[in-house]
């Protein structure tokens, strides 16, 4: 028996010692972006890939599309984590390999609602000794990593530059259904068709004075409930409900605004006009927002939001700072939805140093208290 028991615990020792050594050589980053009929689908971390990261096959991205839909797997020799990512900024999405191991990336396309038969494109990818981008446009087949035209390696600790490959622009390839125009005469929105014998088109809105100014993505033309006096609202009369996979909002031609749709608004990013980031937010299924984050331009938290564990209540974190950007004083509010602030509860204030100064509790017995700047309490 203590033979037995010595044998399990080795074996155990053994494949704990694999895994831990095949996940600490996934050092190579694939940055990738996807794109099908000219049109770029950001793609977010699939749902199943916790319960498969550690098989040979890992469902590890997948589009927020409606209707046609993109997602990828990785057939991979070992249990390593790929640790995927999103990238809303450049809507793209990374994932790490080992550079001495063999992978297969394959990316299936459903178009409509029967997901029996996919089209897969295959791209085997081998002796990935870099960082690395990639451009996919979707094509049915088999393919070389190296040997694909978007595929770029990148220097040594250099981030990825999708707008570097201007100069091969993938072009919307999308035939034209319909167009709308203002009063003035100058296009509302032009309207692409996505799917045959199905409402789904790529809709781009125009400013009606600046052309550089717009706004498109995905919408679904038909509202299907029936129980409606109308059930089927055009975008003009219901444009919320409309929408669905990712809408990009652009001022002078630069994006400021990116939102993921799935019937409701899941996601929304926002810049200043400096490209950093000014808020991200997380929503619930009714477009209450569960979960956001507000910056200054300088990259510090202005404000947040913040599921208390295990219930169904938030927090709100608002941040104040000095002139030169040293925290000063936190003051949390109680929130049910995640958005709304109700009682504040609790006022901090902090040394320069960033310890803690003085700690107000507003809510229920009224206690206040100071501290010395080594954490010490202070006397009154």
């Amino acid at each position: 028996m203590i033979r037995i028991i010595q044998y399990i615990l080795f074996g155990t020792f053994l494949l704990n010692s694999t895994n831990g050594f095949s996940q600490s050589t996934n050092t190579v980053e694939l940055n990738i972006q996807f794109y099908d009929q000219g049109i770029c689908y950001p793609m977010e971390i699939s749902s199943k890939y916790p319960s498969s990261q550690h098989l040979k096959t890992k469902t590890i991205l997948q589009s927020s599309a409606y209707y046609s839909t993109l997602y990828a797997e990785v057939i991979s020799k070992d249990t390593a984590d790929l640790k995927p990512q999103s990238n809303h900024e450049l809507q793209a999405s990374s994932m790490q390999f080992n550079p001495e191991l063999t992978y297969e990336l394959i990316v299936y396309k459903y178009n409509g609602f029967d997901r029996s038969e996919p089209e897969a494109m295959v791209i085997k990818i081998s002796k990935l000794k870099n960082d690395t981008q990639l451009i996919i446009p979707f094509k049915k087949g088999d393919f070389d990593l190296q040997e694909m035209e978007f595929f770029k390696e990148l220097e040594t600790n250099s981030p990825p530059k999708f707008k570097s490959i201007e100069d091969k622009e993938i072009k919307n390839k999308l035939k034209l259904d319909s167009t709308a125009y203002f009063s003035n005469g100058s296009i509302k929105a032009n309207y692409y068709i996505v799917a045959d014998n199905f409402p789904l088109y790529f809709v781009k809105e125009f400013d009606s004075i600046n052309r550089n100014s717009y706004a498109q993505g995905l919408s679904l033309l038909t509202n299907y409930n029936l129980k409606l006096e109308q059930p089927y609202k055009t975008i003009w009369e219901d444009s919320g409900n409309t929408k669905y996979g990712y809408w990009e909002y652009f001022e002078n031609g630069k994006r400021i605004k990116h939102e993921l749709w799935a019937s409701a608004m899941s996601h929304q990013y926002i810049w200043y006009s400096s490209g950093i980031l000014k808020s991200s937010m997380e929503f619930g299924r009714t477009n209450n927002t569960a979960k956001y984050t507000y910056y200054l331009e300088n990259g510090l938290i202005k404000e947040q939001s913040i599921k208390v564990d295990k219930t169904r209540q938030y927090i709100i974190k608002s941040n104040i700072y000095s002139s030169n950007g040293t925290l000063i004083q936190i003051n949390t509010f109680k929130s049910l939805d995640g958005y709304t602030k109700h009682d504040l509860y609790k006022r901090e204030i902090f040394y320069p140093s960033g310890k803690i100064k003085m700690e107000e509790i507003l809510e229920g017995s009224y206690n206040i208290k100071y501290f010395n700047e080594d954490g010490t309490t202070k006397s009154k």
